[in-house]
C-alpha cells in the first residue's frame, strides 16, 4: 500500500507541474531609488529564464515575457540590492530599488589590491577569453532617433540669368520649409556575424516609422523643382563653375543634380526601398560591432589609450553575485571623455562603460562655413553569456552637431560648343543657413548563442521588410513583444497637421 502511495504522490507532482502553462505577460513600470525617489536609468530586468531588458534613461521598462506562474522577475542595477518578485504576482507601476552600501576594504576578493593602473592592464589582456568574439546569433531591438532645427535659412539672390531661379522662387521655398523636424525607426530581428566588417548579416522581423512623410516630400519636391528649371534652362555638354570667394570648382552638368530619370517600376521601387533600409540598418550596427572590438583587442579609445586619462577606483559594488570595481576617469591635456568603467573583479572584464565629452570633439570654422560636433555620449554594457564569455547587452549612443554656411556663392555656366559667348547662365547669391542636428541610437541584445560557419553561410539576407509609418505614437503597436520603452519625447511624437 505504501508503495502505491508514492507512486500516486509522484504521477500527481508530475501531473501538478506539467499543467504549469506558460502564462503571457507584459511588464510595464518605473524604476526608482527608494531614498532618492528619483528615476535609476538603465537598470536591469530579467526572468529566470533568462529573458530580460534594459530601463530607458528615464527608468521606464516594459518586457513581454512567457513565463509559468512561479518563475521570478529580478530587478538589479550596480550600487543596488537586487529585488526579486514573483512573475505572476508582479502589478507594480513603481519598482523601488534600495541603495547597497559595501565596505571597500573589507570585501575585496581577488588575489590582491589592485590600483586603477594595475585594473586597466588587466582588462586588456586575454579579451577572447573573456567575451564572445566568434560567430553568433543576436536578437535585437534597435532604435534610431534624429532631430533637425534651421537656427537661420537665409537666401538672398544678387544675379540670375535663369528668370525662374529669382527671390521670389527662394523666398517662397524657404517658407514651405519646416524649421523643425524629427524622426524614429525602430526595428526588432537578428544580427548574424562577428566583430568583423566583413562578417555581417540582418534579419528583420518588424519596423516602425514616426515621420512626417509629407516633410520628407516636401523636400524632394523642392530639389525636382529645382532639377527641372535646370534641365529646362541648362544646355547640353555644359559644365558649371563653382566660385565662392578665393575657391572655385568644375561641376559636369550631370552632378548638379543629383536625380535620375525615373524609371522604375512601382514594384521595383519597393525592392529597392526594402533593400537600402536593411541595408541602412545593417550599416549602423556593424560600425557599433567593429569600434568595440578590433581583432582580438578592445577597440574603445579610453581602453586602448589609456595614458591620456587619469583613473581612480572609487568604488566596489556588486551586479548579481559578481564584484564589480568601479573607476572614474578624467582627461589628461586634449583627451575629450570623463566617465566611469566597471570591471568584473573576479574575471577582469570590462563589463559598463560610460562617458561623455567635456569639450567640443571638433570645431572648424573657415571662410564663412563652420562645423561643430559638440555632444558624444556613450553608454555599453554586457552580460554573461552561458559560456561564460560576455557579450554586448545595451547600448545607447548620442551625438550632437552644429553647421553652417554664411557666404557668397556664384555659379557660372560654361560651353565650349555652343558658338558666341563661352558664359551661358550665371547665379549669384548669399547663402546664410545654420543648423543643429541631434542623433541618438539605442539598442538591446535580448539573447546570444554562439553559430557554426555554416549556419552563418547558410543564412541568406532577404529584404522583406519596410517600417509601418505612423505619424503619432502608438503604444500598442510593439505590444507582445519587448523593446526598449520609448522616452518621453517619442511618446509625445505626433504630427500636426
Amino acid at each position: 500500500m505504501k508503495k502505491h502511495s508514492q507512486i500516486f504522490i509522484f504521477f500527481f507532482i508530475i501531473l501538478l507541474t506539467g499543467n504549469q502553462k506558460l502564462v503571457s505577460q507584459e511588464l510595464s513600470a518605473v524604476i526608482k531609488d527608494s531614498l532618492t525617489e528619483k528615476p535609476i536609468p538603465f537598470a536591469s530586468i530579467y526572468s529566470s529564464k533568462g529573458t530580460g531588458i534594459m530601463a530607458n534613461e528615464e527608468g521606464f521598462f516594459r518586457l513581454h515575457l512567457e513565463a509559468k506562474a512561479n518563475d521570478t522577475i529580478y530587478f538589479s542595477c550596480m550600487g543596488y540590492e537586487t529585488l526579486s518578485q514573483v512573475a505572476s504576482q508582479f502589478s507594480d507601476s513603481i519598482v523601488f530599488l534600495t541603495p547597497k552600501s559595501i565596505a571597500l576594504n573589507s570585501v575585496i576578493v581577488t588575489n590582491k589590491d589592485l590600483t586603477a593602473k594595475e585594473i586597466i592592464k588587466a582588462v586588456k589582456r586575454d579579451i577572447p577569453d573573456k567575451y564572445e568574439l566568434g560567430l553568433t546569433n543576436k536578437k535585437l531591438f534597435f532604435r534610431s532617433s534624429g532631430f533637425q532645427e534651421f537656427k537661420t535659412l537665409k537666401i538672398k539672390v544678387k544675379k540670375s540669368s535663369i528668370e525662374e531661379l529669382n527671390q521670389e522662387f527662394w523666398d517662397s521655398t524657404l517658407q514651405k520649409m519646416p524649421r523643425k523636424s524629427d524622426w524614429h525607426v525602430e526595428i526588432l530581428g537578428n544580427l548574424y556575424g562577428d566583430h568583423t566588417e566583413e562578417n555581417q548579416k540582418l534579419e528583420l522581423q518588424k519596423a516602425l516609422e514616426l515621420e512626417d512623410k509629407e516633410t520628407t516630400a516636401l523636400f524632394k519636391n523642392i530639389t525636382s523643382a529645382f532639377d527641372t528649371i535646370l534641365k529646362q534652362n541648362v544646355k547640353p555638354d555644359s559644365y558649371f563653375k563653382l566660385r565662392t570667394g578665393i575657391i572655385s570648382a568644375d561641376l559636369e552638368s550631370d552632378n548638379l543634380s543629383s536625380l535620375e530619370k525615373d524609371t522604375l517600376t512601382t514594384e521595383e521601387k519597393k525592392v529597392k526601398e526594402k533593400e537600402s533600409f536593411l541595408k541602412w540598418r545593417k550599416e549602423i550596427l556593424t560600425d557599433l560591432s567593429v569600434s568595440i572590438f578590433e581583432k582580438e583587442s578592445l577597440n574603445l579609445g579610453v581602453i586602448k589609450k589609456p595614458s591620456k586619462y587619469d583613473f581612480k577606483r572609487i568604488n566596489f559594488t556588486y551586479i548579481g553575485d559578481i564584484p564589480v570595481y568601479i573607476l572614474s576617469f578624467t582627461p589628461k591635456g586634449k583627451a575629450d571623455y570623463t566617465g566611469k568603467i566597471y570591471v568584473d573583479a573576479n574575471e577582469m572584464a570590462l563589463i559598463r562603460i560610460e562617458y561623455k565629452n567635456i569639450q567640443d570633439i571638433r570645431d572648424i570654422s573657415l571662410l564663412g562655413m563652420s562645423f561643430k560636433h559638440y555632444l558624444k555620449e556613450v553608454v555599453l554594457q554586457f552580460k554573461k553569456m552561458n559560456s561564460g564569455k560576455y557579450t554586448l547587452q545595451f547600448f545607447e549612443l548620442s551625438d550632437g552637431y552644429e553647421s553652417g554656411v554664411d557666404r557668397a556663392f556664384t555659379i557660372v555656366e560654361k560651353n565650349k560648343v555652343v558658338k558666341g559667348r563661352n558664359k551661358q547662365n550665371e547665379l549669384k547669391m548669399d547663402l546664410n543657413v545654420q543648423t543643429i542636428q541631434t542623433q541618438k541610437y539605442q539598442g538591446v541584445i535580448f539573447e546570444t548563442e554562439t553559430i557554426s560557419q555554416e549556419e552563418f553561410d547558410g543564412f541568406k539576407e532577404n529584404p522583406s521588410i519596410l517600417p509601418v509609418n505612423l505619424t503619432q505614437y502608438d503604444p500598442t503597436f510593439w505590444q507582445g513583444h519587448t523593446i526598449i520603452e520609448p522616452n518621453q519625447a517619442i511618446k509625445n511624437f505626433k504630427v500636426d497637421k
